[in-house]
């Protein structure tokens, strides 16, 4: 495997399951979903060799070799967990990942098969996915970053990610960890932070909303390489920023599920509606209350859909 070109591409759903892996194990899912032709239609087995993994992580571990029996021990017992609300009700899925793993001292590799009941999540994905190279994932030495990595690249298309901190907490299998909000956004969002922007395609800023004094959730701004902001961007740069992409702005206060069922076309009928309401209310007005409304009218027109 090398360091760069392999794509990891996962339904939106899987990069917001929990999946508590360790590193290692969020390496080897990675680099065996970076192996899968995405046309077939159930999973064959797969090779992972542990001197490409040890490359593509840019690690010297040769003890991973030792370690390989363990690794495919736990990865049987590994479930992925999916919560969303279905009919205005909460439904609860888990899945176990693998349907077999199994390695033979001195071979040097690792063979193994993914669950078929994972198939819907990995295999002839045509829209709702993300993707992203397999040379920026693996290096990451932190399952915080790793996780935060995905959901960013989730909405990357659209440069902000917002999300609650219980939902977060839940992604990331936190729930019990790092108790105040201080300790969370030290150990983990700011040093994920300095790692994805070292290691990857991107980096982020971000901002924290607060009800009274605790907080509750937050938005992420998303930006490529050579496009960072030299200061972090507050909501209130982006509420009132000449530039304000109203479509990006209503897309972001919008569930991944929200957003996965909506089309093009809805979004543009939703924009040029609010934009016209938003003119002829404010022909005197300045471009900023303009975007500023319009971005009003869309959230409402999506309310009353």
């Amino acid at each position: 495997m090398g360091s760069t070109g392999e794509m990891i591409v996962k339904a939106n759903q899987l990069v917001q399951a929990k999946m508590p892996l360790s590193k290692v194990e969020h390496r080897v899912i990675g680099a065996l979903i970076s192996q899968l032709d995405k046309d077939d239609e159930e999973f064959g087995y797969q090779k992972l060799y542990i001197r490409d993994l040890i490359e593509g992580s840019r690690t010297n571990h040769q003890a991973l070799y030792h370690r390989a029996e363990d690794i495919c021990s736990s990865l049987l017992e590994k479930k992925l967990e999916i919560k969303r609300a279905e009919d205005g009700k909460r439904k609860y899925t888990g899945i176990s990942l693998m349907n077999r793993c199994e390695y033979k001292e001195g071979d040097g590799y690792i063979r193994a098969k993914f669950n078929e009941e994972m198939a819907p999540y990995l295999l002839q994905l045509k829209k709702r996915f993300t993707m992203y190279e397999a040379g920026h994932f693996l290096p990451l030495r932190s399952t915080y970053s790793m996780r935060i990595f995905e959901l960013l690249k989730m909405r990357e298309g659209i440069s902000i990610l917002r999300i609650s901190v219980e939902e977060l907490r839940g992604i990331l299998g936190i729930e019990d960890s790092y108790s105040a909000f201080s300790q969370l956004k030290y150990h983990v969002i700011n040093k994920a932070q300095e790692e994805i922007a070292e290691k990857t395609d991107i980096s982020f800023t971000y901002d924290v909303e607060r009800e009274g004094q605790a907080a509750k959730r937050i938005k992420f701004f998303i930006h490529s390489k050579g496009d960072e902001p030299d200061t972090p961007t507050k909501i209130e740069d982006r509420t009132q920023a000449p530039d304000i992409d109203v479509v990006n702005m209503f897309l972001s206060d919008l569930s991944q599920e929200e957003i996965d069922t909506l089309d093009q076309k809805t979004i543009d009928s939703l924009h040029e509606t609010a934009v016209e309401k938003a003119q002829r209310e404010n022909p005197d007005r300045s471009e900023n209350v303009v975007q500023a409304e319009a971005y009003r009218h869309m959230k409402a027109l999506w309310e009353k859909r």
